[in-house]
C-alpha cells in the first residue's frame, strides 16, 4: 500500500469551522483543503444541516464571497449574521453568545468543505 503524507497536517491542523454571531471563520486547515480559492459559494442543506463550501466555478450563478484575500492571522471570516442566527435556532446550538467550533469533512469527489452543524461534529 502507497501512503501520500502531508507533513504540515499537523501544524495547519483539522479543517475547522467556526461559527459565532459574526458569521463564518474558517482555519488555515480548512483553506487549504478547499485550495485557498479566490472566491467561494456558499451553500446550506437543511434536511442534514449542514453547510457546503466550494470554490467558485467560472460558470457558477450563485452569490461568491472573497476567500484568498481575506486571510488574518491564518484565519477567513465571512460575515454572515443573519444565516448564523438561522442556523442557531435551527440548529438547536447557540454559538452566538459563545462561537463553536466545528470539525469540517472535505468531499474530493464532488469539491466540497462541509461542516455539519450538530453536538457531533462540535469540536
Amino acid at each position: 500500500m502507497a501512503y501520500n503524507f502531508d507533513f504540515s497536517y499537523l501544524k495547519n491542523g483539522s479543517p475547522i469551522v467556526t461559527l459565532s454571531s459574526f458569521g463564518i471563520a474558517f482555519n488555515k486547515g480548512a483553506i487549504e483543503a478547499l485550495g485557498t480559492p479566490e472566491q467561494v459559494i456558499i451553500g446550506f442543506d437543511p434536511e442534514a444541516c449542514a453547510i457546503g463550501v466550494r470554490a467558485r466555478g467560472e460558470n457558477t450563478t450563485s452569490p461568491s464571497y472573497d476567500f484568498a484575500r481575506r486571510i488574518k492571522n491564518d484565519w477567513i471570516r465571512i460575515g454572515a449574521k443573519d444565516f448564523v442566527k438561522y442556523l442557531a435556532k435551527v440548529s438547536g446550538i447557540d454559538f452566538l453568545t459563545k462561537a463553536k467550533q466545528f470539525i469540517a469533512e472535505y468531499d474530493p469527489e464532488t469539491e466540497t468543505l462541509i461542516v455539519v452543524v450538530d453536538e457531533q461534529h462540535l469540536k
